[in-house]
Formats: C-alpha cells, sequence, structure tokens
C-alpha cells in the first residue's frame, strides 16, 4: 500500500524559516562584502530579520554588503513573505476553508493536515499574484531611481525596494531608508500601495478580483478594506497634527505636499513595512504611541505582514461594543462572530500583549535606553515592522538575542496559535472555517 506524505503545517512553518534562516545566515557570512567584516551574529541578525521580512538590522544593508550579499537579502525577503502568505492559505484550506471563485485552491481533507501537491499548488498562485503585482511597480519606481543611479543600479534599487516593499520587510539599500525622497509623490505612493496590498493578504485580493464575477464581497474582504482605510487615515492626520510643527521632522519639509505625503508613508508603513521619511528618534513621544498600536495592529491574515491583524482588532471591537449594549451575539458588518472566532482574537492579543511585555523587560535589562526607546524597539521586533527608534544598531549580545527571538515569534507565532485553535474546533465539530473571520 502506498504511503501518503502529510505535513502538519504548523511545523512546516516553524522548520521552514528556521532552515531558511541558517541558511542565509551562511550566505550572507561568505557573501562578499563591500567595506567593512561581517561576523557570524550579524549575519545571522541579519538573516533573520530578512526571512521574518521585519527589516530591523545591526549594520546599513547598503554601504555594508556587495550586490550578491543583496541579492541573497532579496530572496530571502521574496521567500520569507510568499512562504508566509502560503502557509496561511494553507491552514485555512486544510481546516476546510475555501478560497472562492479560484478552481485551483479548493476545500482539503478534514483531517487537519497538508498534502505537498497542495502545497506547490497554493505556492504557485501565491507567487503567480505577487510576481504580477511586483512586475507592475517596476516602471515607476526606475523612473525615479535610473536617473539618479543609472541604469543598471537604478533597476537593481527599484526590483530590491519592490520586493522589500510586496512583503513588507523595510529594507532599503540607503541608510536613511526613505528620509531622502520626503514628499516624493512617486515614493510615497507606490511603495506605500505594494505593502498596502501585501498586507491586504491572499484571500482578500482574491475576493477582491472575483468581485466583477460574483457581484459581493466576503467579509473578510470587507473588515480589510475599512480597517485599512481608517486606520491609515485616521493615522496620516495623527502624524501630520503631533509632528507638523515638530522640528525635527515634518517642520523641516518645505511645504504642505510633502510634510501630507511624508504623512501619509509614516502613518501607513508601522503596519507592517518598517520603511520611514522621518527621523523615528525625532518624533515626539505622542507620534511614538500611535506608532507602537499601529505596530501592535498590523495589517491582514494571510498577508506578508503581522501584529494581531486588522479584523483580530475589529473582532474585539465588537465584542466590546456588543457587551456594552448587552448583547449576547457581537455582530460584524451584519456577520455574527462565532466563539472559535472569538477565542482566536483573544489568544493572538493576550500572546501579544504578553510578547511585547517580556521583550521590553528583557531589554530594559540588558540595554541602557530609557523606557519608551525600549518598548518601542519591542513593539517593533514581535510585530515585525522594522523601525527602530535608534537601539537596534547599538544592541548589546543579549539583545540582539533578545530582537532575533522576537522578530521570529512576531512571525510565526500568531499563525501557529490560530491554526492549532481552528483545528481543535474543525476536529471536535467538523466545523467549516469558510464564514469565519480570519485571524493570526
Amino acid at each position: 500500500m502506498q504511503r501518503s506524505w502529510r505535513i502538519s503545517p504548523p511545523f512546516l512553518l516553524i522548520a521552514g524559516f528556521a532552515v531558511l534562516i541558517l541558511v542565509g545566515t551562511v550566505l550572507l557570512k561568505f557573501s562578499p562584502s563591500e567595506n567593512t567584516f561581517l561576523s557570524w551574529s550579524e549575519a545571522l541578525f541579519t538573516a533573520t530579520s530578512a526571512v521574518t521580512v521585519t527589516g530591523l538590522v545591526v549594520t546599513d544593508t547598503g554601504p555594508t554588503f556587495s550586490f550578491w550579499g543583496e541579492a541573497v537579502i532579496l530572496i530571502l525577503m521574496q521567500v520569507g513573505g510568499l512562504g508566509l502568505m502560503t502557509f496561511a492559505v494553507l491552514a485555512l484550506l486544510s481546516l476546510g476553508g475555501r478560497v472562492r471563485g479560484r478552481r485551483y485552491l479548493t476545500a482539503n481533507s478534514p483531517y487537519n493536515e497538508t498534502h505537498p501537491r497542495d502545497v506547490i499548488r497554493t505556492a504557485k498562485a501565491v507567487v503567480k499574484l505577487a510576481l504580477v503585482i511586483e512586475g507592475a511597480a517596476l516602471v515607476p519606481l526606475a523612473l525615479v531611481w535610473v536617473p539618479e543611479h543609472g541604469w543598471i543600479q537604478g533597476l537593481w534599487w527599484s526590483l530590491f525596494h519592490t520586493v522589500s516593499a510586496f512583503n513588507n520587510a523595510g529594507f532599503t539599500l540607503s541608510p536613511d531608508s526613505l528620509m531622502g525622497y520626503a514628499g516624493d509623490p512617486i515614493i510615497n505612493s507606490v511603495i506605500p500601495a505594494l505593502y498596502l496590498i501585501g498586507g491586504l493578504g491572499f484571500i482578500v485580493i482574491m475576493g477582491m478580483l472575483d468581485y466583477r464575477h460574483s457581484r459581493r464581497l466576503d467579509i473578510n474582504v470587507k473588515v480589510m478594506l475599512f480597517g485599512t482605510a481608517v486606520l491609515s487615515l485616521m493615522g496620516a492626520a495623527m502624524i501630520y497634527m503631533l509632528e507638523s510643527d515638530n522640528p525635527a521632522t515634518l517642520a523641516t519639509l518645505p511645504g504642505l505636499s510633502d510634510q501630507l505625503w511624508t504623512s501619509w508613508l509614516q502613518a501607513t508603513t508601522p503596519r507592517t513595512a518598517g520603511f520611514n521619511s522621518l527621523d523615528i528618534s525625532g518624533l515626539t513621544q505622542p507620534t511614538s504611541l500611535v506608532l507602537m498600536l499601529l505596530m501592535f495592529i498590523g495589517a491582514g491574515a494571510n498577508s506578508t505582514a503581522s501584529g494581531i491583524k486588522v479584523t483580530t482588532l475589529f473582532v474585539l471591537l465588537a465584542a466590546t461594543w456588543s457587551y456594552l449594549r448587552r448583547r449576547r451575539e457581537p455582530m460584524l458588518f451584519s456577520h455574527a462572530i462565532d466563539t472559535t472566532t472569538l477565542l482566536k482574537a483573544l489568544a493572538v492579543t493576550v500572546m501579544a500583549i504578553l510578547g511585547i511585555f517580556m521583550g521590553t523587560l528583557a531589554l530594559s535589562i540588558t540595554e541602557d535606553a530609557d523606557l519608551l526607546t525600549v518598548a518601542f524597539e519591542a513593539t517593533s521586533a514581535l510585530g515585525t515592522v522594522g523601525l527602530t527608534r535608534g537601539l537596534t544598531p547599538e544592541l548589546s549580545d543579549w539583545g540582539q538575542v533578545i530582537i532575533m527571538m522576537m522578530m521570529f515569534v512576531g512571525r510565526v507565532c500568531p499563525l501557529t496559535v490560530a491554526y492549532l485553535i481552528g483545528s481543535a474546533f474543525a476536529s471536535s465539530s467538523q466545523h467549516s472555517m469558510q464564514a469565519e473571520l480570519q485571524i493570526g
């Protein structure tokens, strides 16, 4: 009798990321460097940040790495971002979910396991979508960087930042990230468009593409589009109001247009891209707290982003509102929120809060920095964002270990927890995941 090979999705995710980090570390260590010697710890930190698509760095990418080192980082970002997106879709299918209107992604067997052919089929669909979106963004970015750097380097900059943005990685080839392009309409529209699309998630993008046929939007699509718009616009407005008079940030820009473009990028990037067009260490304390909240929330399930997810936030808000109005069943966009979804949201949120607290506590012990800076760094690492108030390049050896652990946990833990809770309910009640909000 032929034996069927099946893989547990959480094991596939954790083992795959760990192996990818180790391989990336070796490749980066032995890749030619431009100006500096790269230690094993620096190579490991960079590989971990690239695979978890975080963007925190202990050494500047452009000045440190040669073309080959940058190419390794690009591949690690692409594989890490699309690998998580693929896993998220596979986990949904393994629990009986379905991607509407796509014959190459159908419900799997009810045994909470993933067959290799499902992995290949799903990976192909995710990669195809990513390449189309990234390819479309290359041209406008090349219009900025080819005149500035020449054809070869300009196209390379365009490709590198396209992959980094779509995968919500936040790696840049410039030491000051995108501060040199504050107010540039092309950079401040194309780059956010890439990481916002990547942060929506595969399922949401497919739901939007299928709208022309079905003429209706799934509950996950509605929540993600509404949540993304509200958080992005409110964040941009708050950053502009809080920073417009700050001589260290927005007040240095020449006009209103530049300030608005910069506020837009800086408000959208915490969920969870990690680019910055303002000096993060120069932000006021209220603005830093706003960014920490956005980093904590993150973007969409089944996406290249992390955080507790937008759907998780809205599920908790709906549950709170229902409790205040003394309703027994939370409702969101006229859809009832079941117990499974609510438990997922609670589990992911509580674990995120505990993770940030423990990380902040550990960094407070190992690092000589104020509480805001330490808490900001911990939130950025667990949310795999990549924004820093200047602490990461100065981390001690133990501090680097803590941040690497937080980046890894922040990348794999929310989906793993959501999968385990969902599989427990699915195995006990054979409940379909199709109508549930996607959490984790």
